[in-house]
């Protein structure tokens, strides 16, 4: 494929420059997480118009300028599961794009697989067949193979193509409002997830006490804090578990931190003593300042409803050609048996009685709670065999 590639900074300013008056910018990226606090950006792909470009981050330098002209409400941006190329943006500038069509999500709304990969949806929507020889590759080393290069831009070259055709198929459809809600949603449920630290979302914590919470909470701080200074997965640096358990325990006593099996390192007589500190600085909260118990709501499992009204979804979503994963879960539907029964906590808000959900699955779900529409077998059609009814 013919390219254009980007290692100086010259070269990414005129870049930016041909960028600037074409509507649609189809883009990808390529990096490497296993070793780093943040995924290395090793590779940009780029497809705009007659433009096919490959930026290289690591010799170009300040890619401000970049996320910028994402975002500056001027251009479609395209892409394929978007949560990586939108993390990179969103930690350069603190935005995201608004016009972002995730060919991912749509495909979601047109077919029973999500999320599908893009060599899948190419070959569904387009019959393209691409090669993946190199998902496996090493993208920090220079200089690229040219198997690497035809990789990478295969990445992009058809997403724009893909992504209007699934543009035809909403509309077609009536469900270009369906996918453009959802993602809005997703975009909020993005910048909530890059903007709030994570500690909550350790495992095994729901049964914490607000002082042990505490502990956990300063001693993940630490953690982080010395994982992003020496560039290092927060696992190197101290395990979750081993985070949870020095919090259960509550003590900053060092030799007691120390006998916790999986602490037993050659790195203990630096790290002990800032572990015990960051203990100790929990310990000396006032109990007003301590971090609240997550809410654990409880009520009914309900769990052969659960089972007989997720099959009735995912019927029903089969009937319609749309993937239940994108439409919801088991513990959604539970959710709304709660609230129709009464039992569920006014702090929830059932996803499946909101906006497109409501009106592909939420409604019917709710009539054959109260008996409004019954349910039949077909037995012409194993495949698909649920007939709904309406009950007079």
């Amino acid at each position: 494929m013919s390219h254009c590639y980007i290692s100086t900074a010259s070269e990414f300013q005129n870049l930016l420059c041909q960028l600037r008056d074409i509507p649609v910018i189809a883009y990808d990226t390529e990096f490497i997480s296993e070793n780093h606090y943040y995924p290395q950006l090793c590779l940009i792909q780029i497809a705009a118009g007659e433009i096919q470009a490959l930026i290289d981050p690591l010799s170009v330098g300040d890619l401000k300028a970049f996320w910028e002209l994402l975002c500056d409400d001027r251009h479609e941006i395209v892409v394929h599961a978007c949560r990586s190329e939108m993390e990179f943006c969103y930690r350069a500038i603190h935005r995201l794009p608004n016009k972002l069509f995730d060919v991912q999500v749509a495909a979601g709304f047109l077919s029973n697989d999500y999320p599908a990969g893009y060599g899948t949806l190419l070959g569904r929507f387009l019959n393209i067949s691409l090669p993946k020889a190199e998902s496996r590759t090493v993208w920090n080393k220079r200089p690229l193979t040219t198997l690497q290069i035809e990789y990478a831009l295969g990445d992009v070259h058809y997403l724009e193509q893909l992504s209007k055709t699934l543009q035809k198929y909403l509309t077609e459809n009536k469900r270009i409002d369906w996918y453009t809600n959802e993602m809005e949603r997703m975009k909020r449920f993005l910048q909530n997830s890059f903007e709030t630290p994570r500690w909550r979302s350790l495992p095994k914590i729901s049964a914490l006490k607000p002082r042990e919470l505490a502990i956990l909470r300063e001693i993940w701080f630490w953690r982080e804090n010395i994982a992003q200074k020496r560039n290092l997965p927060s696992s190197r640096i101290l395990r979750d578990d081993l985070v949870v358990e020095l919090a259960r325990r509550g003590t900053s006593d060092e030799k007691r931190i120390a006998a916790v099996r999986g602490m037993q390192r050659s790195d203990a007589p630096r790290i002990l003593p800032e572990i015990s500190a960051a203990i100790n600085r929990a310990l000396a909260l006032p109990q007003d300042e301590y971090p609240s118990p997550s809410n654990r709501f409880t009520f009914p499992q309900y769990s052969v409803m659960t089972q007989f009204l997720y099959a009735a979804l995912c019927s029903i979503c089969q009937q319609n050609n749309i993937s239940p994963q994108l439409v919801g879960g088991p513990v959604d539907v539970r959710e709304l048996i709660a609230a129709e029964l009464g039992t569920l906590p006014p702090e929830i808000k059932p996803r499946l009685l909101d906006g497109w959900r409501a009106e592909l699955v939420g409604s019917l779900l709710n009539d054959l709670i109260n008996g409004r529409t019954a349910i039949q077998i077909k037995r012409n059609n194993p495949e698909n065999p649920l007939n709904f009814v309406g009950n007079e």
